[in-house]
């Protein structure tokens, strides 16, 4: 897309690394103070808005920014979720359901290179995946918009100590 040599990309890669990293704790962060699901609304907007772009995105500085942006979100998906899981489904769940979110989230990232080297083979360009991915991003912004947190509920015969989610 911007025709920076393989050196220089490898150099980007290495630095989006830093982003991914702050992702985590910026997205945990901001999740704790306003809430799961309008992180995720965030972390998943930013990144419609940014695929869309970035097909279009020659100058250097505009690709390495909006690429930035990506990084951060999907650190920041590492650092909400296990919150997320430990809110809905309580902290004794919350590894279990974490490490299924995870097995999930690395069987994508096994297949979902090859299906976007496919689809870019394909097409002949970038535009046609990053679109998909945008479209992607778009419909998963229906599951934190519609999701709330379950309410905590007391157990009968508990004398009001006992609650389960």
């Amino acid at each position: 897309i911007t025709g920076t040599s393989a050196a220089g990309a490898a150099s980007l890669v290495g630095v989006f690394a830093i982003f991914n990293g702050a992702g985590r704790v910026f997205w945990g962060w901001t999740s704790d103070h306003v809430g799961r699901m309008r992180a995720f609304l965030a972390i998943f907007g930013l990144q419609v808005i940014c695929f869309v772009v970035l097909p279009s995105a020659a100058p250097i500085w505009l690709f390495f920014l909006l690429s930035s942006v990506v990084y951060l979100c999907y650190g920041g998906g590492f650092g909400t979720m296990p919150a997320t899981a430990a809110d809905f489904f309580g902290p004794k769940n919350a590894g279990a359901i974490y490490g299924a979110v995870i097995v999930g989230w690395s069987v994508g990232g096994v297949l979902g290179p090859f299906a976007i080297a496919a689809l870019t083979d394909a097409t002949g360009g970038f535009a046609v995946p990053f679109y998909l991915i945008s479209g992607i991003m778009l419909i998963s912004m229906l599951i934190p918009a519609s999701l709330r947190k379950p309410e905590e509920r007391t157990v009968p015969g508990s004398g009001g100590g006992l609650s389960t989610r």
